[in-house]
């Protein structure tokens, strides 16, 4: 069979699973190599500081017997305590004493270094050679338990895997929740852009698809001017799309130079300059500005933020009403009296695209105010909307206190 498993049962891991299972792979390696190296070290401090032990105890038994000069009596002044773990050969290798350990052991002349271990397997030896007087009076052994049992390592060996397979298991709960928070902000912005990218596709496909039909009109009638006139005014809105589009995708990745602005200053500016087009649409400037207003931040986007607010009151209004422009030392606000926004599209107003007032579709391109959101978001302010039938719509943009100074100061 060419298939194994069936196509339908397979399933593409996410970013974030892929993520955790490598955090787990090398979070499991880690133990284990970690885990081995212990492994090894302990074997080897172990292994010294167990034929340390026993050459302590053949010091002992030495320096017991340092007056005695023939082993054959060996079984004779030997500690009772140590008898069974201790062997005593002639300098040739005779056995002049066995210990109980050793029982069994060839009793031939054997080579004092050639046996590492006793009959119990359990067991090491440790060996000194003995000398009287620059010569060779014998060999004395001495046998300890070992510390590191094949059993022993076996059973450590199982313990460091199941330690891993439980550590792998919440390394990879854990990575994979950590994963899941550390990429969702790019989730986000993936999605947001997604949606930036449909929506500006939707937008750029009116304007040429106006274009196109104005050139097949003109073709077919004859008509070339109109054509070719109403193409252009589609060219222009089209243009002047991309490059609403291009600011709103530079201000994302946008490094803004700071300097010291006079709020106060600009903000007047920038009110008078719309003046003549309040009055043209019977509308109503007022302004309260508190002196000395100096913030820290970009003054072409700060200029472009209060022209963007200023913009939206007037086109957003009706004749007789008011556009109001209010600032302190905490916060910027801009009114427009007659013009009110649903509940429900007030968390929409700053998204782009969005025009919450279908009457003025035509006149805009709904990226006004998205603008407006960035530009604050690069200074460290909050920008925010409240609207009402009776108060009309009012934006708040929240200035921070680290970018405040006193100019009298």
């Amino acid at each position: 069979m060419r298939h194994l498993w069936p196509l339908h049962t397979t399933r593409k891991l996410t970013l974030e699973q892929r993520l955790a299972l490598k955090f787990t792979w090398l979070v499991c390696g880690l133990i284990l190599i970690s885990g081995t190296m212990f492994a090894t070290g302990d074997v080897v401090i172990g292994n010294y500081r167990m034929m340390r032990g026993l050459n302590d105890q053949i010091d002992h038994i030495v320096s017991g017997s340092q007056a005695t000069t023939d082993f054959s009596d060996a079984g004779q002044w030997l500690p009772y305590s140590v008898r069974p773990f201790t062997r005593i050969l002639a300098p040739d290798g005779t056995v002049l004493y066995n210990g109980d350990l050793f029982a069994g052991a060839n009793p031939g002349p054997i080579d004092p270094f050639g046996t590492t271990r006793p009959t119990d397997e359990s067991y090491a030896i440790a060996t000194r050679t003995i000398r009287r007087d620059g010569r060779i009076v014998g060999y004395v052994q001495f046998a300890g338990r070992t510390r590191q049992g094949i059993r022993d390592v076996g059973l450590k060996l199982i313990e460091m895997l199941l330690i891993t397979l439980v550590m792998g298991v919440l390394t990879y709960l854990l990575g994979l929740k950590f994963s899941r928070q550390t990429l969702r902000p790019v989730r986000e912005s993936q999605e947001r852009l997604e949606q930036f990218t449909q929506d500006a596709s939707h937008e750029l496909r009116t304007p040429l698809a106006s274009i196109s039909a104005s050139l097949d009109v003109a073709m077919k009638t004859g008509d070339y001017e109109h054509g070719i006139v109403a193409a252009k005014s589609q060219v222009k809105y089209a243009s002047l799309l991309v490059e609403r589009l291009l600011e709103v995708a530079q201000l994302d990745r946008a490094k803004i130079d700071l300097g010291w602005v006079d709020l106060t200053a600009l903000v007047t500016a920038v009110t008078s300059q719309n003046a003549e087009s309040c009055k043209e649409h019977g509308l109503t400037l007022e302004m309260s500005l508190d002196e000395g207003v100096t913030v820290e931040g970009d003054a072409l986007l700060l200029r472009q933020l209060v022209n963007n607010l200023v913009e939206n009151a007037v086109k957003f209004n009706a004749p007789g009403g008011t556009v109001g422009v209010s600032l302190t030392r905490a916060e910027l606000r801009v009114n427009n009296s007659n013009g009110s926004i649903g509940a429900q599209e007030l968390a929409h107003v700053f998204e782009p695209f969005y025009q919450a007032d279908e009457s003025h579709a035509g006149h805009g391109f709904g990226l006004g105010l998205a603008i407006v959101k960035k530009i604050a978001n690069l200074h460290g302010w909050h920008v925010d909307v409240a609207s009402s039938a009776s108060q009309g719509t009012t934006f708040v943009v929240r200035l921070a206190a680290a970018s405040l100074t006193d100019r009298a100061s």
